[in-house]
């Protein structure tokens, strides 16, 4: 009996501090969608409270008003929403205005993503209305025609190897030897995808600050939906940044994302570098746009790595000498023996690579102090290299004594000077 007493009342307990820290849910109207960051569209989500959408000019973007259940969680010190329990799109019209004159009037379409190359190389296309309804009319069709194709070479494959077993039964057991010829390769899948299609209001009006807000067609204002609408320019943002990887920490690269920061080596020794293309913005810029709770720091960079650089060459200078480093692949093996370590070489036919790089490979000279590698116009990207020269044993011995020294002449000068002072 005791022991159902207890564990009643760890029941109660237990239910208790779940309810205690269950937050308290509001009706509020969030304004959601997919925004362009620049590379490719993300998913934005901005709370009720928050009074500005920031957003980045040179495609469209996607916005949706919803009218949902939202929460603040204090451990992440963020508001979420809780579309399951609520979801209720907002119809209206949307209008943009500028010094209290309307520049867009925007009713609710369709619309799709169009990643021509897959999601994860961006370059994605929004398409409206019935363009986008066509195209994911014809991606859905596109891969049925693939999942049969695909099906059917499968079936051939399995055909093809079944016989093949058979056959070599068979030439066990004394039967000529057959020719079987191999099925077609499977087919490769495409990277192509459009998104299932979506209603929401099309946004894409040029860089400043403006007024938005959702009316109904009787032209009342709805209540919650009023923000203001903050668009930056991409213009010149567009920089190359590197990743500096040494032969014996190759799984962890050095970012150099600054014109400013040099590179430090050992002469003789060899280095590899990426390239990628990235976009600079101040921190506020960038992060107000695809995560507008995030906490920045006004005046702080951040850069946004996009993808490998399309640089093939780059060059590099070393005591008046110019030389080129074309892109190429290598292979990283752990060296043998007690000291591990890894080595760095050039891939052979038929392997796979575990590192495209550019190998910079520094003079053994003693008189070279420094270098620079960049690309061949030298303004994308440039970087000064420091060569750091061996420590000179003797002198490092002798610099280590020389307070001692400096020490022991002291104390001698004062005792010849107390001994040949004028007596008392």
């Amino acid at each position: 009996m005791r022991s159902v007493l207890l564990a009643l009342f760890l029941a109660a307990m237990t239910a208790g501090s779940a309810v205690a820290i269950e937050p308290e849910r509001r009706d509020a109207i969030v304004v959601t969608g997919r925004v362009w960051d620049g590379f490719a569209f993300q998913e934005m989500f901005l709370p009720s409270r928050s009074s500005a959408l920031h957003l980045i000019a040179g495609e469209d973007s996607a916005l949706s008003f919803v009218s949902t259940k939202e929460y603040y969680w204090p451990l992440s010190r963020q508001v979420y929403v809780d579309f399951e329990a609520k979801r209720q799109d907002i119809d209206g019209v949307l209008k943009i205005s500028k010094d209290g004159k309307d520049i867009a009037v925007i009713h609710p379409s369709p619309y799709v993503i169009l990643y021509p190359k897959g999601a994860v190389n961006g370059h994605g296309q929004l398409l409206w209305g019935d363009a986008a309804l066509a195209a994911y009319r014809t991606y859905q069709d596109d891969e049925r025609s693939f999942n049969r194709r695909y099906s059917e070479a499968l079936a051939r494959q399995t055909a093809y190897e079944k016989r093949l077993v058979e056959a070599g039964t068979a030439r066990i057991k004394g039967a000529p030897a057959e020719v079987i010829s191999p099925p077609e390769a499977l087919p490769t899948p495409s990277l192509r995808l459009v998104t299932a299609p979506v209603r929401a209001y099309r946004l894409s009006v040029p860089a400043g600050r403006y007024d938005m807000a959702l009316y109904t067609e009787e032209e009342r204002p709805i209540e919650g939906t009023a923000r203001t609408l903050d668009i930056i320019d991409m213009n010149g943002r567009g920089v190359v940044v590197a990743d500096v990887v040494s032969e014996e920490r190759w799984t962890r690269p050095i970012q150099s994302d600054h014109p400013g920061e040099r590179i430090f080596v050992r002469p003789g020794s060899t280095f590899y570098l990426t390239l990628a293309a990235a976009d600079r913005f101040q921190e506020p810029d960038y992060l107000s746009v695809v995560s507008p709770q995030a906490d920045v720091v006004p005046g702080r960079d951040i850069v946004v790595r996009r993808k490998p650089a399309d640089i093939d060459v780059v060059v590099v200078h070393f005591g008046g000498a110019e030389a080129e480093a074309s892109l190429a692949r290598f292979k990283v093996e752990q060296a043998a023996g007690s000291g591990f370590g890894y080595r760095v070489r050039s891939v052979k036919p038929g392997e796979r690579e575990d590192l495209t790089a550019f190998a910079v490979t520094v003079p053994s000279d003693g008189e070279i102090v420094s270098g620079q590698v960049s690309t061949r116009p030298g303004t994308a990207f440039n970087r000064d290299i420091v060569v750091v020269q061996p420590r000179n044993s003797s002198l490092a011995l002798g610099l280590a004594f020389l307070p001692l020294l400096g020490w022991c002449g002291f104390r001698l000068r004062r005792q010849g000077t107390f001994r040949t002072g004028p007596a008392d």
